[in-house]
């Protein structure tokens, strides 16, 4: 199992859009069937990806919150990950790059609705 979850991991920071998508509903559907103490390293191991030291590519930043959004769906997200969780989440919904004559940024942004748009979905306001 450790090592289909570690593929999907991996998978996260792929080129092509699908195969990210792909890779995070994966890994929300398996951590869903996991005891909760396994869920949770895997989201660790997806907040890990975000780490400033891993200086993440746009690619992972997308993949990472497609992911955080799969958790955040399933309820699989608890409390006390929430603050970590929205500081990354705040930081996705501002990302633009310049490249050249124009920015990337875009599809990470669209992501880091989709997981506030599930935050909306699986928690009260309380």
């Amino acid at each position: 199992m450790e090592d289909i979850i570690d593929i999907l991991i991996n998978a996260l920071n792929e080129k092509d859009t699908v195969v990210r998508w792909s890779a995070a509903k994966g890994i929300g559907r398996i951590a869903g069937r996991l005891p909760q103490s396994m869920a949770l390293d895997v989201v660790s191991a997806v907040e890990d990806l975000l780490s400033p030291s891993n200086n993440p590519s746009d690619s992972v930043w997308h993949g990472a919150c497609l992911a955080i959004a799969e958790f955040a769906r399933r309820g699989l997200l608890l409390p006390e990950k929430l603050p970590t969780i929205i500081s990354f989440v705040k930081q996705a919904l501002i990302y633009d790059v310049a490249v050249g004559s124009h920015s990337i940024g875009s599809h990470i942004r669209d992501a880091a609705c989709y997981v506030s748009w599930a935050f909306a979905r699986a928690y009260s306001p309380d």
